[in-house]
């Protein structure tokens, strides 16, 4: 009984710990789907109230999204799930997340529109941006 409860306890906290961890602002290196042409920008994660909302900036482009931790492989594993749109297009992100070396989160993410197949996802690598404000 006292495990069950401590399970339940950490269950519900864990969520929001691991949207803590993941908040703040990230150096970004990508490729488009189905481009071979890279770029290079930055992303901020950010707490709106209860949710978490994504500020990609590439170039001169910023775009806003949303955010979420979600289960993939039937609920085996926790990924982050980004979701925005651009030039009038729907996109979806699902990134692994793991700490460095510095304890910081390191994001890794396949990039695609929900629904289309494609032989050449996008990919985007996060990095913490140590010199942000």
């Amino acid at each position: 009984f006292i495990i069950f409860m401590l399970l339940s306890s950490l269950s519900g906290a864990d969520e929001t710990g691991l949207s803590d961890f993941l908040v703040g602002k990230y150096l970004l290196i990508g490729k488009a789907p189905d481009s071979e042409a890279t770029y290079s920008g930055k992303l901020e994660i950010y707490r709106d109230k209860e949710k978490l909302k994504v500020l990609r900036k590439i170039g001169n482009m910023m775009v806003e999204g949303e955010a979420a931790i979600e289960y993939a492989l039937n609920g085996d594993a926790e990924v982050l799930r980004i979701r925005f749109t651009e030039d009038s297009k729907d996109y979806e992100e699902t990134c692994l997340f793991r700490p460095d070396l510095d304890n910081y989160a390191r994001i890794s993410c396949y990039w695609y529109q929900p629904g289309i197949n494609t032989d050449k996802p996008g990919m985007e690598a996060l990095f913490y941006d140590h010199t942000a404000n």
